[in-house]
């Protein structure tokens, strides 16, 4: 929405940064979300992805503030299952991640203050959690240069995400795996491995999160996710047994991308 997380000219001074400056997908209203869908698509987006809530890192809304009406994200998916795109939500607070849900969407990024009657209506409706648990910690370690309104808003949905993610596990909520990677460092991006261990997952679980859930997220269970004949072979190798040593995973040594091997320590 317009002044919304992301709206990347909002919190700054008028005329100091031009909209033209960016490519913006910045829409109002139903019709306005139905466009902006068929923009992303017409330009090869598979994946739509809005916001519904305030964000972490975003200078001007608060974190769990809801940012579109109920009508807006049911045109908004609506449109974007009809071109049969899923549809992801960046979500941190419990009313919008309510209304998101209610609209049909088939994700729910990063989630920090969801309650436990928004996780059980995800498990009723299959509605996925992707909850990006080693970002919140990033953003709340002090290892990011941020004004201090950012810097307390990344303390609250660290605290409050842990919580939020055992319940998820402890409820059976549908679990996907995503790192939100840039907000921290790339090639960090198994860091999410552990801290889901730790709240509850098992590293069974926590692996499947990665592949086979996320295959099924994405529509793509047919042609990855796991190792079967007639599927892509994208393989990775670690040293050691992930189930033992979940850590493992931050140590790969092999990846193969669709039969070809792309690298072998």
């Amino acid at each position: 929405m317009t002044g919304g997380h992301a709206d990347l000219t909002a919190g700054i001074r008028a005329g100091l940064i031009s909209a033209d400056d960016f490519i913006s997908y910045v829409s109002d209203g139903p019709e306005g979300m139905r466009q902006a869908v068929r923009f992303s698509v017409k330009y090869g987006a598979d994946v739509i992805k809005f916001c519904a809530s305030g964000g972490v890192l975003s200078l001007a809304d608060e974190v769990d503030t809801p940012q579109m009406t109920l009508a807006e994200m049911t045109a908004l998916v609506d449109e974007s299952h009809r071109l049969r795109k899923k549809v992801a939500v960046h979500c941190h607070g419990d009313q919008a991640a309510k209304e998101a849900i209610h609209a049909g969407v088939d994700s729910i990024e990063h989630g920090a203050f969801l309650q436990d009657d928004t996780l059980e209506s995800m498990r009723a409706t299959g509605t996925y959690l992707v909850a990006t648990l080693f970002a919140s910690e990033w953003a709340a370690s002090g290892q990011m240069k941020v004004p201090p309104e950012v810097n307390s808003k990344a303390q609250a949905a660290k605290a409050s995400h842990s919580k939020m993610f055992r319940h998820a596990v402890e409820l059976g909520v549908k679990i996907g795996y995503g790192t939100d990677a840039a907000v921290f460092p790339h090639g960090m991006n198994a860091s999410d491995f552990a801290i889901m261990v730790k709240l509850g997952m098992s590293p069974a679980a926590a692996l499947k999160s990665a592949t086979s859930i996320n295959a099924e997220l994405l529509g793509l269970a047919s042609q990855i996710g796991t190792l079967e004949e007639g599927k892509l072979a994208d393989i990775i190798a670690i040293p050691g047994d992930a189930l033992q040593d979940i850590e493992a995973t931050k140590r790969v040594s092999f990846v193969m991308k669709n039969g070809v091997v792309v690298r072998m320590a």
